[in-house]
């Protein structure tokens, strides 16, 4: 564990790669699809898509990735190094989101997380996160809830 404070940037072309390497260490479940980098550059050139990366000091440790269509947004990933995480790094890259969503006209934001994934769960509910949904068999035959967390005041999370 590194003494550096968390920095969060946005992504830019020249982090694709460091986008995959980030993947590939961060989902490693047997329903985890592996992220190419071609994968992360069609869905950043997508509109409202954005991404960005935490650091500690030059070592990139986690990384997120979203995108907003009018007042709905959808995190697509979230993954913190397996040697970084249980420090709050992923809780202080999820705020940040938080913050650029909101700031990008995000009203709510939808998740998918595996069902028999009880760490990601438990650390979408502690961010406030409701299960809003489920989708049969969406990770390799593995059940996915959806969860969905108001970013303004007197939005409901259920409401859709």
């Amino acid at each position: 564990m590194s003494d550096e404070t968390l920095t969060i940037r946005p992504v830019d072309g020249f982090d694709i790669p460091v986008l995959t390497a980030l993947h590939a260490a961060c989902f490693t479940a047997p329903w985890d699809q592996p992220w190419t980098q071609r994968s992360f550059a069609e869905v950043l050139q997508m509109p409202g898509a954005g991404a960005c990366i935490a650091a500690l000091g030059p070592e990139p440790v986690g990384f997120a990735l979203a995108r907003v269509v009018a007042d709905e947004a959808e995190l697509l990933l979230i993954g913190i190094h397996p040697e970084h995480r249980r420090a709050g790094y992923g809780r202080m890259l999820l705020d940040h989101m938080f913050k650029a969503l909101r700031v990008a006209g995000a009203a709510r934001l939808f998740l998918e997380v595996a069902e028999n994934n009880p760490a990601a769960t438990a650390f979408y509910r502690a961010a406030g996160f409701e299960p809003v949904g489920r989708r049969a068999k969406y990770y390799q035959g593995e059940d996915a809830l959806v969860l969905a967390k108001a970013l303004r005041a007197g939005i409901a999370e259920t409401s859709k």
